[in-house]
């Protein structure tokens, strides 16, 4: 009897310690399905809104992307910069953002510009709950007339995230030309 016992009490706790982990669950896999990104620019000096897109629904298997479009800005001018991080492939579209911000103590995008020569100077403005950046919000000043490309990266690091793009695995990339003009 105090075998049986023993057992069913057992039991129990297995099974009320798996409900209960299964309830911490966000519902977001551990690499979102990333099919669009928008580079939102606000121009600060006229509040123009410009959106410029990226779109890959076959990103994992290194398929080209379907559309991108060049990012146009004008000459010495500041721009607010807002990311919209998409998956269009699910019905109803699920719009990640918002999600890859509440985690953004796991998650840091990467902004390189090429050329390097600071053409355009970016700023993050978005923190997570330990300070870090995570990039979904940037300020932009753009200098003289040039043209390059922006490689925006997602990175996944749900271990050792430090500010910078060393911990974790790739989630996204997204390659823009950028055309600054006056």
């Amino acid at each position: 009897m105090k075998r049986t016992i023993a057992i069913v009490l057992s039991t129990v706790a297995v099974m009320t310690a798996l409900l209960y982990s299964c309830k911490t669950d966000t519902g977001i896999p551990d690499h979102e399905y990333i099919s669009r990104v928008k580079v939102i620019a606000t121009d600060q000096t006229d509040q123009s809104v410009d959106t410029f897109d990226y779109i890959n629904f076959s990103e994992a298997q290194g398929t080209p992307a379907t559309l991108i479009d060049t990012i146009h800005l004008k000459t010495n001018r500041t721009y607010s910069i807002a990311l919209r991080i998409l998956n269009e492939a699910n019905n109803p579209l699920l719009d990640l953002t918002d999600s890859i911000s509440h985690l953004g103590y796991e998650h840091l995008m990467v902004y390189t510009m090429d050329p390097v020569s600071g053409f355009i100077k970016n700023k993050i403005q978005d923190k997570d709950k330990n300070g870090l950046p995570i990039g979904l919000i940037s300020t932009w000043e753009t200098t003289d007339s040039a043209s390059g490309y922006l490689r925006l990266i997602l990175y996944h690091q749900p271990v050792g995230k430090n500010g910078t793009p060393t911990p974790g695995s790739v989630d996204y990339e997204a390659d823009y030309p950028i055309l600054v003009v006056r």
